[in-house]
């Protein structure tokens, strides 16, 4: 980002300002000392006058002996004061220098030391700080061709370059330009969200032409647009989440800074037309996906995008965009035919070679949303309304299948819980005579009951003493 600054502020501009008050200033200082000597002269002679009683004019001989020592003296000021002037702007130079940017090294303290001294002179170089990867400079800084330097927070990196070849890869920290040397390209080593197709709440189907967003629309319409095998135009919105390939804390940064990687993806950057006049990215992990999304689609049939393939548990739409990712991510992934069936084999990523040898890696691959022509799309909610009905009918039917199935069975179980307790009492008591039959299996049913709490709970009262009655009566008679 360039900044543009004041006539005033110019540094040119401040050094002449500079120049002319100082030359003012010995323009004052030589009239006071001027002064001082006429004073000299006039006071001596005035003095000679009063002594021999006649007026008395000094020759320029009796003059020159007279300011001598005055000149002597004069001189010699001068001469410390210069030195003190000299001596003092050069050490304060060093001292403040030292503070100026964040460096450690002898050696760098003395780069800085000769970049301060070539600002003086008015022959320095660029001083540019790059932040997220946006150069931040005045606005002639980057058009100055002598030594300067480069600082770059944790998050940026440049390739320096000169008129006819690149020079070298900078990462994160101060970094010293030689002469005629300047940034090329910078990067930001964030990872990195690239989106195309249509926008949110956006459907270029159905927007009018008069809309003044139209034209655009339909630009990244186009941008995803692909075909199915039987010939119907599906678009998406893709994301791609990238980042130029290192090692986390690699290059002294969080974010990881790998060199070679970095030059790759600039000069890549470069080659494909990027403005350098704001961090460059490439656009090529997008495009590649664009591609892969487009390849896939014309082998498959609009019905199969939405409905999930024997073996697995996800749709068609879905494992489309996982190969999606890793076809940009890895070495290699499952093929399929040319009518969207997987042949059981894998093949190659020419996709993750070429991002590689750009050194970009792809971190993820997201279909944020699909968009069919409204009739299409109308023609599908009907077909999938339709076999949702007759989902539904089905599972009804088998439900109420379930349905019948669970209470036979459960009458089954009841009827044979019953009869297990009813006949507890044979198993320690043989039953002597019919009666004595009927007394345990009554005995045996009402002391169930009183045993069983919820069962008790559903009984009535008047049914428990009729059974406990009945037990006694089949009692006394047996």
């Amino acid at each position: 980002m360039e900044e543009e600054i004041g006539f005033f502020d110019r540094p040119v501009v401040r050094a002449v300002i500079i120049a002319v008050l100082m030359f003012a200033a010995y323009l004052v200082l030589g009239y006071y000392f001027t002064w001082q000597d006429n004073e000299t002269i006039r006071v001596e002679e005035a003095r000679l006058s009063a002594e021999y009683g006649v007026e008395i004019k000094l020759s320029d001989d009796d003059i020159n002996i007279l300011l001598q020592q005055s000149r002597i003296r004069q001189l010699k000021a001068e001469a410390t004061d210069m030195g003190l002037l000299v001596g003092g702007l050069i050490l304060w130079t060093i001292f403040f220098s030292q503070f100026i940017l964040p460096v450690r090294k002898l050696g760098d303290r003395l780069a800085i030391l000769d970049r301060m001294m070539a600002y003086f002179s008015g022959f320095h170089g660029a001083a540019i700080f790059v932040e997220n990867g946006n150069v931040r400079a005045r606005q002639d800084e980057r058009q100055k061709s002598g030594v300067g330097v480069v600082w770059l927070d944790h998050a940026s990196a440049a390739v320096l370059r000169t008129a006819t070849q690149f020079t070298r890869t900078i990462g994160p920290g101060v970094h010293f330009t030689r002469k005629k040397e300047y940034i090329a390209a910078s990067v930001d080593l964030h990872t990195l969200t690239q989106v195309v197709g249509p926008n949110d709440n956006e459907n270029p189907f159905t927007v009018s032409k008069t809309d003044e967003n139209y034209q655009s629309m339909q630009e990244r319409r186009w941008e995803t647009r692909a075909m199915t095998r039987d010939g119907i135009e599906v678009v998406a919105a893709i994301s791609v989440t990238f980042r130029i390939d290192s090692k986390p804390g690699e290059g002294n940064t969080p974010y990881g800074f790998n060199e070679e990687n970095v030059r790759k993806a600039i000069t890549e950057a470069l080659v494909q037309g990027a403005k350098t006049n704001q961090p460059v990215w490439s656009q090529m992990p997008a495009k590649m996906a664009v591609d892969v999304w487009r390849e896939y689609i014309s082998r498959i049939r609009l019905n199969q995008l939405f409905e999930t393939p024997p073996g697995r548990d996800q749709t068609t739409l879905q494992i489309i965009a996982g190969l999606l990712r890793r076809r940009l991510s890895e070495d290699d992934v499952e093929s399929v035919d040319d009518f969207g069936n997987f042949t059981g084999g894998t093949m190659l990523c020419p996709e993750t070679v070429k991002l590689k040898q750009m050194g970009i890696k792809v971190m993820g691959v997201r279909i944020k949303h699909v968009i069919l022509p409204p009739e299409v799309e109308e023609r599908l909610v009907n077909q999938w309304t339709t076999f949702w009905e007759k989902n539904a009918k089905k599972e009804r039917d088998q439900i109420e299948r379930l349905r019948r199935i669970t209470e036979e069975n459960a009458q089954s179980d009841a009827l044979t819980e019953f009869a297990k307790m009813a006949t507890a009492e044979y198993q320690h008591t043989p039953a002597r005579t019919k009666t004595h039959a009927l007394y345990l299996f009554a005995h045996g049913t009402s002391q169930s009951v009183i045993r069983n709490g919820s069962l008790m709970k559903k009984m009535a009262k008047s049914d428990t003493s009729i059974l406990t009655e009945l037990a006694h009566w089949l009692k006394d008679r047996s």
